[in-house]
């Protein structure tokens, strides 16, 4: 497996385990640093696929101050996972340095979490254990 595909893995796998912590466990979310959604909004913002023009759909986000940062950052992880695990990029892709920046910047927001040490960090990481997924 290449670092490219790691990546890919990984952000898919702990998307499904914040998801079972969010959902199932209803775990709240961790404090994490405004920085993440800033940098993510720096890189550009993750479009989504419409299949009625058999194109992408690019839409400026904003911070939602009803929300917090992992919430903000966790809908746009779900996009980049959305455009990646149901293959749109494979009509459209992405620049190489582009998807790199994205696939980076999602294990910088994984990573963020499960350093927050907080309780859906926690319940996260029993999910991957649970299912012997813990090396992503």
């Amino acid at each position: 497996m290449n670092q490219y595909e790691h990546k890919i893995i990984s952000l898919v796998l702990n998307e499904m385990a914040f998801e079972g912590a969010i959902k199932h466990f209803h775990e709240a979310p961790p404090d994490l640093p405004v920085e993440l959604f800033e940098d993510l909004k720096a890189i550009g913002i993750p479009g989504r696929y419409d299949g009625n023009i058999e194109d992408y759909r690019y839409v400026d986000i904003e911070f939602d101050n009803d929300k917090s940062v992992f919430e903000n950052c966790y809908g746009q992880l779900r996009t980049i996972r959305n455009n990646i695990v149901h293959a749109n990029k494979a009509y459209r892709p992405d620049t190489p340095e582009r998807l790199n920046d994205l696939l980076d910047w999602a294990q910088g927001f994984i990573h963020s979490v499960y350093q927050s040490n907080s309780a859906l960090a926690k319940r996260a990481a029993e999910i991957k254990a649970a299912l012997r997924i813990e090396n992503f």
